[in-house]
């Protein structure tokens, strides 16, 4: 196995298309903006963006983007042209690491109150899988691993997790929408296996007016996978980690990785 990050956007893009229908979640809309973007064309294609109060943040791999003031919320496009714009190429210190920011993804903000948010993270680990729950979540969340509910997913078993189980093992501290969240997590589990995700955090999900909400995302997917899943995938790319940009051998080898799945 090999466990690769991938962008948010490349994330919140696979679950868009496989999450099933009726699990509650609201569809995650998002643009992405790099050094090539034409915000006038982006507009046109995303009419949202014109419309609704936004969010906007780096998407090149960074943790705890809040509390180091690279998320911009609440704000209209021209807000978040001009926060990306005084960003965009430039060098930034994120503990030890030094790097340029690149590439950032912009969606619409969602208003809700601080109870209304949750954390749950999926990761595996060599014969199993582990499902993470918190009734809280944010940025403020502190230690998970001393907070969370934990449910072990034995895969050599084939152990089956439903809605009754989640309730059951994960949600006794939950107050409201257990019904709801229960369905979400059944549904986001069954696509972290088929999708050979390796890991999947979601910090913080927002339930809120029957819906939930995947706020921020961080996520890896089984490299190796890439000829079970390239059809469910699509193109599907892995950024450097922050303040480590691609050498230009890498770059070669991942466009002819890319030719030959292509034209096998």
């Amino acid at each position: 196995m090999s466990a690769r990050a991938i962008s948010e956007a490349s994330g919140k893009r696979l679950l868009n298309c496989q999450l099933e229908a009726n699990c509650g979640a609201a569809v995650c809309r998002f643009a992405s903006v790099t050094t090539e973007t034409d915000w006038d064309k982006l507009a046109a294609e995303n009419a949202w963006l014109n419309s609704e109060k936004l969010v906007v943040k780096p998407d090149q791999l960074i943790k705890r983007r809040g509390k180091l003031g690279l998320i911009k919320v609440n704000a209209n496009f021209a807000e978040v042209k001009e926060w990306v714009i005084e960003r965009m190429g430039k060098d930034q210190q994120i503990g030890k690491a030094s790097g340029k920011l690149r590439t950032f993804i912009i969606e619409p903000f969602v208003a809700h109150k601080q109870e209304e948010e949750a954390y749950v993270c999926i990761y595996s680990v060599r014969d199993k899988d582990v499902i993470l729950f918190h009734h809280e979540g944010g940025v403020d969340i502190g230690d998970v691993d001393s907070k969370a509910v934990k449910l072990e997913v034995d895969v050599q078993e084939k152990m089956e997790v439903n809605e009754e189980l989640v309730k059951k093992s994960l949600l006794g501290q939950q107050k409201t929408e257990k019904d709801l969240v229960a369905k979400f997590i059944t549904a986001l589990y069954k696509q972290y296996v088929a999708l050979h995700f390796t890991y999947m955090e979601v910090n913080p999900l927002v339930i809120t007016a029957g819906k939930v909400y995947i706020l921020d995302l961080a996520a890896k997917l089984d490299a190796t996978a890439d000829f079970v899943c390239r059809g469910k995938w699509g193109d599907v790319e892995y950024p450097p980690p922050f303040g480590r940009d691609a050498y230009p051998e890498e770059v070669l080898t991942l466009l002819i990785l890319m030719r030959r799945l292509e034209h096998p």
